[in-house]
């Protein structure tokens, strides 16, 4: 009778995503109003599961999304339109005439990509190397004085060849950084960029132009309101995704979350901005990334709704 009961449950939670994406979509007809009525009244469960999505969608028109990327996405505020996402596909299409001349996506630029969970290794023409991290993008430009990567989304660690007649430079959120003969890693999410430098120096210059000197064993913040400190860095950690870890030590939710989402299908949203900077201390494996919203589930004031396997909600406990 359990088991039931179960079924008939998730049967009715499915059913009530499926007309609540309907509904809300913007395509739904008089008729597909009428048999959604009739849905509504043939029982309590259905009219009780469809009224949950609708108080949990109630709040996705202020959720942060805490990927977002101040290269990919400049003067886009980090909210998430509940019609876009209903309709963006559809949206992107119509739109990309436009978008391909005024500000084209990373696909379209980007000389390596990488997707959900997916690592890559690149070698330069150069002699230097790359290794991409999960979800992330770059583009080259080297030419004859110059020898100019902009990294478009994501995480890469780069191991500089030398060659004192061409500077080597990664641009970033509107920052650079620019080598000093050295291996360091770049790593933009939520609109931060941070740099951490196993060997050598480099030089950080952040969009309001301050610059800084960051030696081996440091790393250092920016966005668009300039440099933070140089700080002591365990580049170990800073780099443990190239071994399949994800290690974080007193780190904002923000960035845990723009990490996991790297290794994730799907999305995660936050409801409530003030969740973002709780800050998240443990190792994790990045095979699985569900097992780090179950610790933030169990140690923050955090609790989290699965509307579908794609599509997550963290909302304050």
């Amino acid at each position: 009778m359990m088991r039931a009961d179960n079924d008939s449950q998730s049967n009715a939670r499915e059913e009530a995503l499926a007309w609540f994406v309907r509904c809300n979509s913007g395509d739904a007809t008089t008729a597909d109003r009428a048999v959604h009525a009739s849905w509504l009244a043939a029982s309590d469960r259905n009219r009780t599961e469809y009224e949950r999505l609708a108080g949990v969608w109630s709040d996705l028109d202020h959720v942060p999304d805490p990927r977002r990327s101040a290269a990919r996405r400049p003067a886009r505020p980090a909210v998430t339109s509940r019609r876009a996402f209903l309709a963006g596909g559809a949206a992107a299409l119509a739109a990309a005439s436009v978008v391909v001349i005024a500000n084209p996506p990373d696909f379209l630029v980007a000389d390596h990509a990488t997707g959900t969970g997916e690592l890559r290794n690149i070698s330069l023409s150069d002699g230097s190397s790359v290794e991409l991290d999960a979800d992330s993008a770059l583009a080259l430009d080297f030419g004859a004085r110059t020898r100019d990567v902009r990294l478009l989304r994501g995480r890469a660690f780069f191991d500089v060849a030398p060659d004192t007649s061409r500077l080597f430079s990664v641009l970033a959120g509107d920052g650079k950084v620019t080598a000093l003969g050295t291996r360091f890693v770049v790593h933009e999410w939520a609109g931060t960029v941070t740099v951490a430098v196993q060997e050598s120096a480099v030089t950080v210059r952040a969009p309001d132009r301050s610059e800084a000197i960051v030696g081996a064993g440091q790393n250092i913040s920016y966005d668009q309101q300039g440099l933070g400190a140089v700080q002591l860095a365990d580049v170990e950690s800073e780099t443990a995704w190239r071994r399949g870890k994800l290690i974080f030590e007193d780190r904002p939710l923000a960035q845990v979350l723009a990490d996991v989402s790297r290794y994730r299908p799907g999305m995660i949203r936050v409801t409530d901005r003030d969740l973002l900077d709780l800050r998240v201390s443990g190792i994790f494996d990045v095979s699985n990334p569900d097992g780090v919203l179950d610790v933030i589930r169990r140690t923050l004031p955090v609790r989290t709704v699965e509307l579908t396997r794609y599509l997550v909600l963290l909302r304050p406990a």
